[in-house]
């Protein structure tokens, strides 16, 4: 059996936050045909009942701790350099003897993220880059809204990220992202041939299979990882400018945010009547589906929302913005609905709570869609595919 190293900036387990979810689930894929190690940074110290969940998985776990505190003084040291700030910060000397003295025991190497990409770019082995995202277009469409320490971090990542992320994708053998939009930008500027693919992101087989009946309530409903700085922005936007306008028409009316490490910002939109922050909770799902409408409200972001994907796996009314949907291949009023204004997206949401019918038709289409397209079964058959071609 061929051997595959997979390198993670993140222990890719619990499964919180999306890019944990993608390169858990891609890894289970590659492990199916191919005997996979893997080799991640463990930033903030994986619990042993995690590790026991990696190891069903992998053949091998090669974890380097270095923990946050760790992570930004590596990249302060480097702030002067011409790399991105968190390539920089991720890139350890420790790291590099190890892949140093062990590539040549792999057939192929499986980089997630741009992050990890520093480390073998330049070896004359088999390998590949899952950017995920285009986080230069991320980054360039955040500069708007971003504020403070964002709006610098933004500023200057957005001049370094692109260039490195040509650069990388001409040293890899092929690359991936999840979104047909991130591949244009990314190869709209590159200069010459490229392998760049789209594999989108599956849906959490537990969403596929929920089937609890419950009653709806007048709930609107935000999934996401609430420390991660475009869905802070979503749930502050909605809250302030798009939830008052539901409320006067409803009463009795809730927004409910649900999701792990809500920063101090989330936590001070329970003030707002009717607004609730759940924080972690074990099953997320039941908000959803307690909801008449699930929004992702985003104004900057790339790649492919994992959350607009779990609430049309449920068969939920779903409302985003256009750059909400702009991974997705869906319908605006047939899989999702696409408002970009506080007072569209305010009337767009009150039709479909007064109408149970819209709704459920909406809701169904988006499930044959998720069926479709973006079960982990599908997308794990296009990676195979693409891996094989490597090797």
């Amino acid at each position: 059996m061929k051997k595959v190293l997979i390198l993670s900036s993140r222990v890719p387990y619990p499964l919180v936050g999306g890019d944990r979810i993608r390169v858990y689930n891609m890894s289970r894929i590659i492990a199916t045909k191919y005997q996979a190690d893997l080799l991640a940074i463990n930033e903030s110290g994986a619990k042993r009942e995690d590790i026991k969940v990696l190891e069903e998985t992998f053949n091998e776990l090669f974890l380097f701790d270095f923990g946050p505190m760790t992570l930004k003084l590596n990249a302060l040291k480097k702030l002067l350099s011409r790399k991105p700030i968190q390539v920089e910060g991720y890139y350890f000397s420790a790291i590099q003897k190890w892949i140093d003295g062990h590539w040549k025991e792999y057939d192929l190497i499986y980089c997630n993220h741009v992050r990890t990409a520093e480390y073998v770019r330049n070896l004359p082995c088999r390998k590949v880059l899952d950017f995920v995202d285009a986080i230069s277009l991320n980054y360039k469409t955040a500069l708007s809204r971003a504020k403070g320490f964002w709006k610098a971090f933004y500023f200057i990542e957005e001049k370094r990220l692109l260039p490195y992320e040509l650069r990388v994708l001409r040293s890899f053998d092929k690359s991936f992202v999840t979104s047909p939009v991130d591949r244009r930008y990314l190869l709209g500027h590159a200069s010459g041939p490229a392998s760049l693919e789209v594999i989108p992101n599956g849906v959490n087989n537990r969403a596929v299979e929920w089937s609890k009946s419950v009653k709806e309530e007048n709930w609107i409903s935000f999934l996401g990882k609430m420390d991660y700085y475009p869905n802070e922005d979503a749930v502050i936007y909605f809250a302030k400018e798009v939830f008052p306008l539901l409320s006067k028409a409803i009463h009795n009316m809730k927004f409910i945010i649900v999701g792990a490490y809500p920063t101090k910002k989330v936590q001070q939109l329970k003030r707002i009547p009717g607004v609730e922050v759940t924080g972690f909770v074990d099953d997320p799902y039941e908000y959803l589906a307690k909801s008449k409408v699930v929004v992702a409200p985003m104004r900057f972001g790339a790649g492919i929302q994992n959350k607009i994907l779990e609430a049309m796996a449920l068969k939920k009314a779903v409302v985003t913005t256009s750059v909400g949907a702009g991974g997705v291949q869906g319908e605006d009023g047939s899989h999702f609905v696409i408002a970009d204004t506080p007072r569209e997206m305010s009337e767009r949401i009150l039709e479909l709570i007064r109408d149970e019918h819209k709704r459920i038709v909406l809701g169904e289409n988006a499930r044959v869609l998720i069926e479709h397209e973006y079960t982990w079964n599908i997308v794990g058959r296009k990676l195979l595919e693409e891996l094989s071609e490597v090797i």
